[in-house]
């Protein structure tokens, strides 16, 4: 299975994570182990209104990267891969934002749902990333006001939905950030 999925993956991005494995040098089971303790509500507050109000801007401005431990854990299970470090977690992002513009005339990042959890130290987000290809802005720009995006957002047909798990340390940064996919809505509302 591993095998077809590296299949997948482009030259750049097997580079990439080759790079990401070969710099993990920290032991990171030891520093999960030293993570474990509560943050406070003041921390958690931070940290969820930090997500809160950067991350819709995920794809027009860079992320507040000070809420972040430098030695950031990043498991994307999207992508199967786990990075060590807040330099690698910085050019994920960068990747993201950079595929998210070429795959899309317009993109956007919509936070679904963010709620605190302070018995386990987490901000949990449910994300959507939504976006209209350059293909359908070219053949229906005519249909449309340039003003009025929202009615071209409703039509539009490609997101990729996700869940994001924010563990919060004592200090108040965010040691790991787990990323799962989750599945697109099969209903449509008439």
């Amino acid at each position: 299975l591993k095998d077809e999925r590296a299949m997948l993956l482009s030259d750049f991005e097997k580079q990439m994570i080759l790079l990401a494995d070969a710099n993990n040098i920290i032991n990171t089971s030891e520093f999960e182990k030293g993570s474990q303790k509560r943050p406070s509500n003041e921390h958690l507050d931070k940290v969820y209104n930090t997500l809160r109000e950067t991350l819709p801007n995920l794809f027009v401005q860079p992320l507040d990267y000070s809420i972040y431990n430098p030695d950031l854990i990043f498991e994307n299970n999207i992508r199967g891969t786990r990075t060590v470090g807040l330099y690698h977690y910085v050019k994920q992002i960068a990747l993201l934002r950079t595929v998210g513009h070429l795959k899309f005339a317009y993109v956007k990042f919509e936070i679904l749902k963010i709620t605190i959890h302070p018995e386990d130290g987490t901000v949990k987000i449910r994300w959507r990333i939504r976006g209209i290809s350059g293909l359908k802005v070219l053949f229906t720009f005519w249909r449309y006001k340039l003003w009025n995006i929202k009615e071209m957002f409703e039509d539009q047909e490609a997101w990729y939905d996700g869940f994001s798990i924010f563990y919060v340390g004592e200090d108040g940064l965010v040691y790991k950030h787990i990323a799962d996919k989750m599945m697109p809505d099969s209903d449509k509302v008439p």
